[in-house]
């Protein structure tokens, strides 16, 4: 795209935010106030009311990768909280409805101040959903896409949060990115000084989102409305600093609680206390057609976070489990769905996505 980056917008969105869109029934929209501006909050909660703590399902929080915005989750949102999951979506600094630094700021914006928007979401819905309940301690789900998958993992490294299960979904692995933009790695020595200047270059067209974030069957109408949610400009640091590994395996998984189900396995002797089954509470999804998040590096992901499991130091009770069932995926499970691509959950079969979410969640 010859002179793309003077098409491309360098002014930050008038008013700041953006003016609120329509959001379909169920969905509402609210704003977490941070020290640095407002975030965007999608919410979609179950109709039936809670009865009970112990039926109560886990809240559910999407988080959303470069470029994207918390309105990409809408469909997942109305698809879980119909099956009785409370749903909460953030849009980060210069994303969506939230606030939007100018174009330097943001461009310089590191991963640690992402970080901190989505701990800010996070630690406000554990909130809200603590008073829903009249419950403390109420942990989510953390589901991230691309580069907020990369983001979660930094984040639960650092000890920032807990969650009770994660789902890197066509997320950037924490053990290096180098190869996932291998897709744009040959047209790199013509647009380099392009693409350095603004971070939308190779995202300019509906072609280009097409290429990068569907399949090649998928009508270009649909990335049209699909293109209209990204982010006019993104952060370079936030993703540059994925390149190289930045978690060790064990440091993420120890930042995910309940691995122990409540069903245990009976004992092989009688008076011995019953071994806890073990849930798999770290979901890697890829999409067979992502050209960026490809399957053979999201199982090499996943393959790595078992070994790490393995090694953990954890509880007696627990290390029974895992030599109990050591011959299992333990504790990682790894899924490719047929015929999508790296915007699973914005394509028009969204649904394949959402089904194997949803299977992983009542295993939990």
């Amino acid at each position: 795209m010859s002179f793309g980056p003077f098409a491309l917008q360098w002014r930050r969105p008038s008013p700041n935010p953006p003016p609120s869109t329509p959001l379909p029934d169920g969905i509402s929209r609210s704003s977490i106030h941070t020290p640095s501006g407002p975030l965007e909050l999608l919410t979609a909660l179950p109709t039936k009311s809670i009865t009970s703590f112990e039926e109560a399902k886990p809240p559910l929080f999407f988080a959303h990768g470069g470029f994207g915005c918390a309105e990409q989750w809408l469909n997942y949102m109305q698809y879980f909280a119909a099956a009785g999951y409370p749903c909460y979506a953030i849009s980060y600094r210069g994303h969506g409805k939230s606030w939007y630094p100018w174009f330097l700021r943001m461009y310089f914006t590191t991963r640690g101040t992402m970080a901190e928007d989505l701990t800010a979401g996070v630690k406000y819905v554990e909130a809200l959903e603590a008073t829903r309940r009249g419950a403390p301690g109420t942990q989510v789900v953390l589901i991230a896409h691309s580069a907020g998958g990369a983001l979660s993992q930094y984040v639960l490294s650092r000890k920032m949060l807990q969650v009770q299960g994660l789902c890197m979904f066509a997320a950037v692995p924490g053990f290096g990115s180098w190869s996932c933009y291998s897709f744009w790695a040959a047209t790199a020595p013509i647009h380099f000084t392009c693409r350095g200047c603004h971070s939308r270059y190779l995202l300019a067209t509906v072609k280009q989102v097409q290429d990068a974030f569907f399949t090649s069957g998928t009508p270009l109408q649909h990335v049209q409305s699909f293109a209209k949610l990204l982010s006019p400009y993104e952060s370079m640091l936030w993703p540059m600093q994925a390149l190289n590994a930045f978690v060790t395996g064990p440091d993420v998984l120890s930042s995910i609680t309940g691995w122990a189900r409540r069903r245990p396995i009976p004992s092989k002797s009688p008076g011995e206390e019953p071994t806890p089954e073990l849930s798999q509470r770290l979901f890697i999804l890829a999409a067979e057609r992502d050209v960026l998040c490809t399957p053979a590096i999201l199982e090499d992901a996943a393959q790595r976070y078992r070994r790490a499991f393995r090694d953990i130091e954890s509880d007696k009770r627990l290390r029974g489990a895992i030599e109990e069932q050591r011959n299992a995926n333990i504790g990682v499970r790894f899924r490719v769905v047929e015929g999508v691509a790296h915007h699973m959950q914005n394509h028009e079969e969204w649904g394949k996505g959402a089904d194997e979410v949803r299977k992983w969640l009542e295993q939990l």
